[in-house]
């Protein structure tokens, strides 16, 4: 049943029973911050429907929850090192509000509550209402902001190809060695032994040796889908989905011509495919325990199920989606041009006059997803809870001309670079500096290009030509492959020096010259233009400061080597970060400002 935190506070509470002296150094650290500015943000009605409405026991105070989660990821502690801080932690008592008989919790009690959170997306609204309440009480400023990501790593091992291929299999077995024991002896020996009896070692091999088992792995992995395809019994089971999504993404099954009549077929389909052998100087020559000898006929449980003129081979790694299973222990995980795992999409203000920065948004992506598609995705859920931008700074990755636009049509400026081909290459370095001129690194007699001409917001119409002349009319025409055109008066055209490189036209019995353009081509060209220019350099230096914020979220709490897996889970831990970052500066700056100012110093006397 669903009860609110009382409001009324306890004669009993921690701060009461301490001496006046240490209550007037509590109420000026950051415990008291959190239990008068944090604490009342904490929305329970979030949690109402999560409990039975009139029957049940009355559930542990939401507000203390939250609270415990959100002090674990400031000091990224454990569940168990949590506890042990509310249990004898002061201080912990004192921003909760609880009494020394409540600063007791059962560790289950902690893993209901994030159960909870992670339904209904409650971290999602609870880090909201947390920030927007922050925003307010603090009077923050979010016309300004800017936006990276981060590369996260669940609580998994980075497995090579080789690794990943003998880890869904050892993982398919010991399941199917639990829940249906025979079925597993009837696959023979030599796969139990590869797999279950020294579990690990198949995958434990040095580059060279790699090599050879891989085609090994992937005959196996074969044998296996094609013994238990029909059984709907384990087809049911987890491990059987990830050993047949493994399958499909590593590994192709080709016809081959059958072998002629008194030819020597191969007498191991795994040996006939793997690469060649090494000296024996290498130890490739002598056979490794657990792996099939040269020659040897190991395949002889297989060949019943594996047709002859099927061949299976390894896909190249350019076949491979950036979306393949990297891990059986986490099957979310995928994989990116920073590696395997995941991408966090992290926003923050960078407004100067803000007395601290605040997150604004945290958001999970696969480690294949490219930021160009989460720009518009962050505008839209910045804007969908009052926190929208004016500006957003960001990389040359959220940056493109498509992007610009979308920005704009909903009310944002995206100073993000672009591409530029025209951009100045670095040069060698000298003793004495040179002077180089960026402003215009076009020779003087280039045809003009859209980046010279002056546009609306949202690129939907011109406004001045290079010269500063306006057109005298703007048109729009869908069906046209370049939509947009504007109309420019031709004897006002005649006299201008760029008339030679205006690529503006004029067709006959016409007395004006026309423009044709693309709204994402003239952003494109607008940008490239404008990122060379030093205005544009300036207002862009506060970008820097999101790369402060992403290696904060790493070091100081914990998600560098995050403790779970799967990306629901993911996404709850870096949520509760991300609020806690933002609790942590908030009570950072109400400690400052509980201080008395410095007193300055003395001013020497006149002489």
């Amino acid at each position: 049943m669903f009860r609110p935190t009382s409001p009324q506070h306890s004669l009993f509470e921690s701060r009461f029973l301490v001496p006046p002296e240490k209550r007037a150094r509590l109420e000026k650290s950051w415990a008291h911050v959190f239990l008068t500015k944090v604490l009342p943000l904490i929305d329970e009605e979030l949690y109402r429907d999560a409990f039975d409405q009139k029957t049940g026991r009355p559930n542990q105070s939401i507000r203390l929850l939250t609270g415990v989660h959100l002090l674990k990821e400031w000091y990224d502690l454990t569940d168990e090192e949590t506890l042990e801080q509310l249990e004898y932690n002061l201080q912990w008592q004192y921003a909760l509000a609880i009494t020394p008989e409540e600063a007791h919790l059962p560790r289950k009690t902690l893993h209901n509550h994030r159960v909870r959170t992670l339904e209904d997306d409650r971290a999602r609204q609870m880090f909201e209402r947390v920030t927007q309440g922050l925003v307010e009480v603090d009077g923050l400023s979010v016309s300004r902001q800017r936006l990276d990501s981060t590369h996260l790593i669940s609580n998994m091992a980075v497995l090579t190809r080789l690794g990943l291929l003998v880890e869904t299999l050892t993982k398919f077995f010991k399941e199917l060695e639990r829940e249906a024991p025979e079925k597993l002896a009837g696959l023979g020996c030599t796969l139990r032994q590869r797999y279950l009896a020294r579990e690990g070692y198949f995958a434990d091999v040095k580059k060279e040796q790699a090599r050879r088992r891989l085609p090994v792995v992937a005959q196996d992995l074969h044998i296996v889908v094609l013994a238990f395809n029909e059984d709907e019994e384990i087809r049911a089971l987890e491990s059987y989905g990830l050993v047949l999504r493994v399958f499909e993404e590593q590994v192709e099954v080709v016809e081959e011509d059958e072998p002629q009549a008194g030819g020597d077929a191969p007498t191991d389909a795994a040996d006939s495919q793997a690469a060649p052998q090494g000296s024996e100087e290498d130890g490739e020559s002598q056979p490794q325990e657990g792996e099939p000898q040269e020659g040897a006929d190991d395949t002889s449980e297989q060949s019943a199920e594996s047709p002859s003129v099927l061949k299976v081979q390894l896909k190249a790694g350019k076949q491979i989606s950036g979306e393949s299973l990297q891990s059986p222990h986490d099957p979310d995980a995928t994989y990116g041009r920073k590696g395997k795992g995941y991408e966090a999409q992290i926003a923050e203000t960078c407004v100067s006059e803000n007395p601290y920065q605040i997150i604004t948004h945290v958001e999970i992506n696969g480690a294949h997803e490219s930021d160009q598609h989460a720009t518009s995705k962050v505008i839209s859920a910045l804007q969908s809870c009052e926190m929208g931008p004016d500006v957003l700074l960001a990389d040359t990755g959220y940056g493109s001309g498509a992007n610009i636009v979308d920005a704009a049509l909903n009310g944002v400026d995206l100073q993000a670079p672009v591409p530029d081909p025209n951009a100045p290459k670095k040069r060698d370095t000298f003793i004495e500096p040179v002077a180089l001129n960026t402003s215009n690194p076009s020779p003087a007699d280039a045809p003009l290009g859209l980046g010279e001409f002056r546009f609306n917001e949202t690129f939907s119409e011109a406004l001045a030509c290079p010269s500063g002349q306006a057109p005298i009319d703007n048109e729009f025409d869908e069906k046209r492959r370049e939509p947009y055109k504007a109309t420019f008066d031709a004897e006002v055209c005649t006299g201008c020096p760029l008339l030679k490189r205006c690529p503006t036209r004029q067709l006959k019995g016409s007395p004006n010259r026309i423009l044709r353009w693309r709204d994402v081509k003239a952003a494109t060209a607008t940008r490239q233009r404008e990122q060379r220019e030093t205005v544009f350099k300036e207002n862009y230096k506060a970008r820097s400061g999101i790369e402060s914020t992403n290696e904060e979220l790493k070091s100081r709490h914990g998600a560098r080597s995050l403790r779970v897996r799967g990306r629901a889970r993911i996404k709850l831990a870096m949520q509760f970060k991300g609020t806690a970052v933002n609790v942590k500066r908030a009570c950072q700056a109400g400690v400052r400002a509980l201080l008395p100012p410095p007193a300055l110093p003395a001013l020497p006397a006149p002489a």
